[in-house]
């Protein structure tokens, strides 16, 4: 779903019900996808590695499709960033405020 022009909302329930991920289109950075639990750590997000229930998720299998979605549309989509959830090692490597994505 478009929310406005440049963000689109996906669904990703797996994680917990009506679990969503944002993707935002900008004009310099290009394709950025916030997979917030989704794929809360970047090892989680190559469906081919990821467990399958790594005891986080309500719904492991249903987890697993969103992955497998999110992984295959950020190929599709050229997305230069995946900021996920809860990974520490990544925390640092982002952008922080005055800093921006532009």
């Amino acid at each position: 779903m478009e929310l406005i022009p440049g963000v689109e909302l996906i669904e990703t329930s797996g994680h917990v019900p009506g679990h969503q991920v944002v993707l935002i289109r900008l004009p310099q950075t290009g394709p950025i996808l916030l997979a917030i639990d989704a794929a809360a750590m970047e090892i989680d997000f190559d469906p081919e590695t990821r467990l399958e229930d790594n005891g986080v998720d309500l719904d492991p299998a249903g987890a697993h499709v969103s992955v497998r979605k999110l992984f295959e549309l950020a190929k599709r989509e050229g997305v230069t960033l995946t900021v996920f959830g809860h990974d520490e090692c990544q925390w640092p490597t982002l952008k922080k405020a005055p800093e921006f994505y532009d």
